[in-house]
């Protein structure tokens, strides 16, 4: 009811029927297609699965499987939300039906998908940053120094969490040869001999 007591004129009613029924219908599609089992569809998308698996970041601090959206969709619904969705649905889309999926030049891909790992994903699990991963160690002097740098400024920094931790979930060919990555490489290269027996 408005104020006075006075009803809301039915094409109001009507209007925000039609707009509950709209925010609903766009709703849904958005959150189904924000899944892992939505983007394994793809076949093309196998391989970073394959990859997460044999990271460090194989399961969340809950220890359940790092679904895509954890790291890749923003978790607040929003515009940023919204703009990430539509840039990399059509991206994805373009790139399945007219490029070439199976030969990506993954050098060229690594700084834009970057930008498309937010902050605040790895803040939800990472959240006390003076420890290492499991929350069990405190991190290393020049780490300590970093995080602190990264507080100050509030986490607007044109790096992000990915600029420094990069390689933590996915892992191609021409990284794997870096002493940081050794031992994901290591998995990942036993993971590969296994399929050709």
């Amino acid at each position: 009811m408005a104020q006075g007591g006075r009803k809301l004129p039915k094409k109001w009613l009507i209007l925000l029927a039609v707009l509950v029924v709209v925010i609903a219908g766009a709703a849904i599609p958005l959150a189904q297609s924000s899944t892992t089992e939505f983007c394994m569809s793809c076949h093309e998308m196998r391989r970073y699965q394959d990859e997460l698996k044999k990271s460090p970041h194989a399961v969340d601090k809950d220890k359940q499987p790092i679904g895509c959206q954890q790291c890749h969709v923003p978790n607040s619904i929003g515009l940023r939300y919204l703009t990430v969705k539509v840039v990399l649905g059509f991206k994805d889309i373009w790139v399945h039906q007219f490029g070439d999926p199976e030969n990506l030049d993954r050098r060229a891909m690594q700084p834009v998908a970057r930008r498309f790992v937010v902050d605040e994903n790895c803040l939800a699990c990472h959240q006390d940053l003076t420890k290492d991963a499991r929350g069990e160690k405190k991190i290393s002097p020049i780490g300590e120094l970093c995080h602190q740098a990264y507080l100050q400024e509030n986490g607007n920094t044109k790096r992000g969490c990915v600029g420094c931790h990069f390689n933590m979930a996915h892992l191609p060919e021409f990284d794997r040869r870096y002493f940081f990555n050794q031992e994901f490489a290591k998995r990942l290269s036993l993971q590969t001999a296994e399929r050709r027996r």
